[in-house]
């Protein structure tokens, strides 16, 4: 967990929302790995952590029951993402996948205020 960065909550926001002091209710995902593909040939590997910023303590529930919903919802983003924009070859366009995966997220679940890439990456397979 990266808690130097402040973006990851306490297993108590990320589960419940935020907490006393006013933080933003958190919700971490799992890494997800989508292939890059050049037509029918395996290119790379497109990598990609986020955190679910919630509305509120009520949302980050929400959205904490549907996690799994919500993973399928940004791996879904995440391939078209990766079969139209991404390259093992050069950097990953971190705002235009941030803008794919928080319109995927935000449609799949309006408690999502917006969804932080806390980790990106394409590495060639």
């Amino acid at each position: 967990m990266l808690a130097g960065t402040g973006l990851l909550a306490s297993p108590s926001q990320a589960a419940g929302g935020g907490g006393e002091d006013g933080a933003p209710a958190l919700v971490p995902m799992e890494e997800i790995a989508v292939p890059i593909l050049d037509g029918a040939r395996l290119e790379g590997i497109l990598r990609f952590t986020l955190v679910l910023r919630a509305h509120d303590d009520a949302a980050a529930a929400d959205i904490t029951r549907q996690i799994v919903r919500l993973r399928s919802a940004a791996l879904v983003a995440g391939l078209d993402f990766a079969r139209m924009r991404a390259s093992p070859y050069r950097a990953v366009d971190v705002a235009q996948l941030a803008m794919a995966l928080d319109a995927a997220l935000k449609k799949a679940e309006p408690g999502v205020e917006q969804a932080l890439i806390v980790r990106v990456g394409a590495a060639a397979k």
